[in-house]
């Protein structure tokens, strides 16, 4: 624990080079819930000049706009830029492009895995305020999110594997509004016996959804915080020096229902089944519905180039796990 905490106490420290790393607390109401310092596992704050591949490796999944271009360096690039003041802002970006070949984009995954915690990210798009990406819509779906699988360097690593689980969308961009929003869909097995997504909207089982739309298109830096704690999930904003609810409804985990699973699932509650370790993806892909029209040349989505960056990523542990093990956690198969 000595070593974790020096560890990241030196990712804190790195922070105060630039404006860009200006969020070192926790919602006052919230903190006492969550360890004081950073989780270096999967925490990052990208100011290397290289991506860290002992903590991230590259996504293989999600469709050939990503499969086929796992090896392609131009599309995961370390950058930096300086602001009016001179400081110096250093981060990830995913690029995403259409030219010169075939539709190619990119993301990163992580090699451990997380749990309940405080997860913060600072992001930007920039590509997508164009007046016809605005009337169109674009075929790209940058996100940050959590999965039960890491698909990398064909490991195939898993953090579940009873067909429950939580995928958490924390940031992801609506293609057909939009705009980001987050939502939670779990996996469940049914009553049926029947594993199934929770997509789907209505009565009998819904998503589970924190915040419907964000409807920023510019390049502006915006700041989120995902508190995934045993008995909710929770969206914060970073605005005017302070936190801020940004949830428009609260997600509580309850109780399962063993006869009739599903019926737990609505777009305020998840089971407790599904609330799993998951590791945690940050990238861009194609819109699946989207590749028959991008193939047949029917695209009416717009296809310009954009870029998703990223300027730190953070986990706070919950302190009810904070010396727990699971699996994939410390990238150990059942924890360290």
């Amino acid at each position: 624990m000595m070593r974790i905490t020096l560890i990241a106490l030196l990712l804190l420290c790195c922070s105060v080079c630039g404006l860009a790393q200006e969020v070192t607390d926790l919602p006052a109401e919230s903190s006492r819930h969550y360890a004081d310092a950073i989780d270096p596992s999967i925490s990052d704050e990208f100011n290397s000049s290289r991506l860290d591949t002992q903590k991230w490796g590259r996504r293989n999944t999600g469709g050939a706009s990503v499969a086929d271009h796992s090896g392609d360096d131009s599309l995961i690039v370390m950058e930096s830029e300086e602001s009016d003041d001179h400081s110096s802002t250093q981060y990830v970006s995913v690029k995403a492009t259409a030219k010169n070949g075939p539709v190619r984009t990119g993301g990163i995954v992580s090699r451990a895995s997380g749990y309940y915690g405080f997860y913060v990210v600072r992001f930007r798009y920039r590509g997508l305020n164009s007046p016809e990406v605005i009337e169109k819509k674009t075929i790209w779906h940058p996100a940050v999110w959590s999965g039960k699988s890491d698909n990398i360097d064909d490991a195939n690593r898993t953090t579940a594997s009873d067909g429950y689980w939580l995928e958490i969308d924390f940031v992801e961009w609506e293609t057909q509004t939009g705009g980001w929003s987050c939502d939670a869909p779990a996996r469940l097995v049914d009553s049926k016996g029947v594993k199934r997504k929770v997509v789907t909207k209505g009565h009998g089982m819904e998503k589970a959804i924190m915040k419907d739309e964000v409807a920023i298109h510019d390049a502006r830096w915006q700041t989120v915080g995902l508190e995934y704690s045993p008995d909710f999930l929770k969206l914060w904003q970073w605005k005017n020096g302070r936190w801020e609810y940004y949830n428009d409804r609260h997600v509580a985990f309850v109780e399962d229902d063993l006869r009739r699973p599903e019926s737990k699932y609505t777009i305020t509650t998840i089971g407790k089944k599904a609330a799993q370790p998951c590791f945690w993806l940050l990238g861009n892909v194609v819109s699946r519905y989207l590749v028959p029209a991008i193939e047949s040349k029917t695209i009416k989505h717009t296809m310009e180039d954009m870029s998703f960056d990223i300027d730190y990523f953070r986990y706070y542990r919950h302190k009810s796990i904070q010396d727990a093990d699971w699996k994939w956690e410390k990238q150990l198969p059942n924890g360290g």
